[in-house]
């Protein structure tokens, strides 16, 4: 009977041990399968991270590329609007006024329009203005003439050397004062003879301004006064008796800094151009 219990004993003792034997490897395998499913995780995480970071940098580089190709298209802009900004301004630069070609009629028409305009800046000045901004007595054939930096100003046409030998043509003028008797707006300064001439009402010792309107729509200015006498050959002279010789002026209008009187004379040609 003791010999039958040993028995049975170590035939349990050998089927526990199996079956332990069995867990083991069991549980072995399974570790082995789950370090095996870890590392494919990991390997597969590290091709994402590996492609993920070639995406980016692949789009990183295209965004380079795109903002350095937007640079390189703003500034290429940038030059090319300066450089036709420059040539604009240098057109405008050399090119003269254009000339309007318009009837004694239609000048005398303008110059009015002009004076009308002027009275009201001699009232607001304290000034008195006349339209007899040139005259001259006994003299030459040749025509009469005015110096401007964009050259000679034909103000009386006697066919010597004729219109066509002057870039520009005057449609009028008048000229700004001090009057003796207190006069302010217009003054009808010829009152006696030719010869008193200004010295009737101007006053001398004040500045005087002569204003030629030229038919290229610029308004030039001559500033005399002050002290010295003026009439109304003042800042003209006359071509000699061939037409060939112009006189020596001594004294050359030049582009008026009156901003307002140069709207008003591009707004009274504007229907003639």
């Amino acid at each position: 009977m003791v010999e039958l219990n040993r028995w049975i004993l170590s035939g349990l003792l050998l089927v526990t041990l199996g079956s332990l034997g069995g867990c083991g490897q069991q549980q072995a395998r399974k570790d082995r399968q789950s370090s095996a499913i870890s590392a494919s995780i990991a390997a597969k995480n590290a091709a994402l991270k590996s492609q993920k970071v070639s995406r980016l940098e692949a789009e990183n580089s295209s965004l380079k590329k795109a903002q350095q190709a937007t640079k390189e298209a703003s500034s290429s802009t940038a030059t090319s609007t300066t450089t036709s900004r420059e040539a604009s301004n240098s057109a405008n630069t050399n090119s003269a006024p254009a000339v309007v070609k318009l009837t004694n009629t239609q000048k005398e028409k303008i110059n009015a329009a002009f004076l009308a305009w002027a009275i009201q800046q001699a009232k607001i000045g304290k000034m008195a203005v006349s339209d007899w901004y040139f005259d001259h007595g006994s003299a030459g054939h040749g025509d009469w003439f005015a110096q401007t930096p964009d050259g000679k100003v034909q103000v009386q046409d006697f066919g010597v050397p004729g219109e066509a030998a002057f870039p520009i043509h005057a449609i009028g003028g008048c000229v700004f004062y001090t009057a003796k008797d207190g006069t302010t707006g217009y003054d009808k300064l010829y009152t006696s003879s030719f010869a008193t001439n200004y010295s009737t009402n101007m006053d001398f010792s004040a500045p005087v301004s002569k204003y030629l309107l030229g038919d290229n729509g610029v308004v030039y200015e001559l500033k005399t006064g002050n002290g010295e006498p003026v009439s109304t050959t003042t800042g003209f002279g006359e071509y000699s008796n061939d037409g060939t010789t112009p006189e020596t002026i001594r004294d050359s209008f030049s582009v008026s800094a009156d901003q307002a009187a140069q709207a008003q004379l591009q707004k009274l040609l504007a229907s003639y151009r």
